[in-house]
């Protein structure tokens, strides 16, 4: 192949070479027939700067796009991933790689920040995900650079606490009603969120004794693993009164409040800020699974146990967070039986 031709038609130089395997044809700017020599220079100096890196065409690849091929040959094992994607979606997802700039950047974080109330660390966790798909995109030689990803600075951890059963009962007492018997299954289930709002009759099998089986698929669960859970007679008491042909949801608001298009509990932010201030005290819903879980460790369940009915990994040492309450509550019976011995033989338990 020739790196430059003389095209008599049209009367312009051209040069045609490969890069990658990509063939390109560019025109020269030279009209006469006797700049062939002026003509092969300057396609010898075009040539090394694109093969170098230093020539880009005008990119017409989106951000969306990119991302579509940066997905389709790995496994992902965080569940939040496509979730994040689409809320990056909002601000760049049919942009061109090349168009996108800090503004992009700085309102994603402002609407993380401000809408979603979410803390550093979880935004860093956007700003990674679009950090790796446009370092892809140079790595593919789609485009040659872009405008750094910056993190940010973790912030201090948020108090995390279980409720008291006086503060589970001033809460239950302010929520509206339909979202009382949700408030009562997070509680006893240690459900995250999304499941509870998604519990739908499909994942519903009832068992012998009457009470109800759920299984989740591995998409529907943070973890990406399918999850069964076999609830306990108040939990199968609570989807029994939820439970409606007409609806596939089993948690419902009664009407479309707020301007809401569908009857499903949908995300309820607003219920649990006036709850806040209604009763005084500040929560978060995760901190009902979080009461669950402290639950389950006062009843002295072994850590493995408290990973399935978490839905934990069994690899997970989530459940040793809960362990000195397991502690201390066998310490307090040890003590207690004791004590309780020692009153019987009339010594207030000297010499045992």
């Amino acid at each position: 192949m020739k790196l430059v031709r003389y095209r008599k038609e049209a009367k312009y130089w051209q040069t045609e070479y490969r890069i990658n395997g990509k063939r390109v044809r560019r025109r020269l700017p030279f009209t006469e027939a006797s700049q062939g020599a002026e003509a092969k220079a300057f396609a010898k100096e075009l040539y090394i700067k694109e093969y170098r890196g230093e020539i880009f065409n005008e990119c017409k690849t989106t951000f969306r796009e990119m991302t579509e091929a940066y997905l389709r040959d790995k496994v992902f094992k965080d569940g939040g991933k496509q979730y994040r994607l689409d809320v990056i979606y909002m601000f760049m997802g049919d942009e061109r790689l090349d168009d996108i700039t800090f503004k992009h950047y700085e309102a994603l974080k402002k609407f993380l920040k401000d809408e979603r109330g979410l803390k550093n660390q979880s935004i860093n966790r956007y700003l990674a995900d679009i950090r790796a798909i446009l370092n892809l995109a140079v790595k593919q030689r789609i485009i040659k650079d872009f405008p750094p990803v910056l993190s940010l600075q973790s912030e201090k951890e948020r108090e995390v606490r279980a409720l008291t059963q006086e503060e589970q009962d001033t809460i239950y007492s302010v929520l509206p009603r339909y979202m009382k018997d949700p408030f009562r299954f997070a509680i006893s289930s240690g459900w995250r969120k999304a499941n509870l709002v998604g519990l739908k009759r499909r994942h519903l099998t009832k068992r012998p004794d009457g009470r109800y089986k759920v299984n989740f698929t591995a998409d529907e669960m943070k973890r990406n693993k399918p999850f069964e859970h076999v609830c306990t007679q108040e939990e199968t008491d609570i989807i029994n009164r939820n439970l409606s042909i007409e609806h596939q949801y089993i948690f419902r608001r009664d009407e479309r409040l707020n301007g809401a298009k569908t009857n499903h509990l949908g995300d309820f932010k607003k219920v649990i800020m006036r709850a806040r201030k209604d009763s005084g005290i500040f929560f978060t819903w995760h901190w009902l699974r979080h009461t669950c879980a402290t639950n389950y460790a006062k009843m002295g369940i072994q850590e493995q146990t408290m990973n399935t009915l978490m839905s934990w990994s069994p690899k997970s040492r989530m459940a040793g967070n809960y362990s000195h309450l397991r502690e201390e509550d066998f310490l307090a019976d040890i003590r207690q039986k004791i004590a309780n011995r020692g009153h019987k033989v009339g010594t207030s338990g000297r010499g045992i």
